[in-house]
């Protein structure tokens, strides 16, 4: 499998990821406590996150990460899961989204650092 075939098929696998985890983040705002549905988009985000690394996403790569983190709070039980919590997740999905796109068309990530998000994403984490 040459590199083209690899980012094709992290860029159709990740878009059916992320469109999972969209349904499920609307899933859990009617069930927060659902463990499994908060499990399926933490692995989502735990996916993407290790194959933004392999490919050298490191800007998607950290978008991720705190996208994960929060989730792994909640799993734990350590915190509860807020309308800010849900609008922020799929705040990063969105940019996801909208990241894949760019990288569809000129095979980089966009220039966007998505400092603000990751920055409301820790800010989220303490209770």
């Amino acid at each position: 499998m040459n590199s083209d075939e690899i980012l094709q098929d992290f860029l159709v696998e990740s878009n059916e990821l992320i469109d999972q985890a969209d349904q499920d983040l609307v899933a859990l705002e009617e069930s927060p406590d659902d463990e499994g549905i908060l499990a399926s988009i933490f692995r989502t985000l735990h996916t993407m996150k290790g194959s933004c690394a392999f490919l050298g996403f490191g800007k998607l790569e950290v978008l991720a990460h705190s996208g994960e983190n929060l989730l792994g709070l909640l799993r734990a039980g350590q915190l509860t899961l807020t309308t800010p919590m849900t609008d922020a997740l799929l705040s990063v999905l969105d940019n996801m989204r909208t990241a894949l796109t760019s990288i569809e068309a000129t095979g980089a990530e966009p220039d966007e650092l998505y400092a603000e998000l990751v920055e409301r994403l820790h800010a989220l984490q303490d209770p």
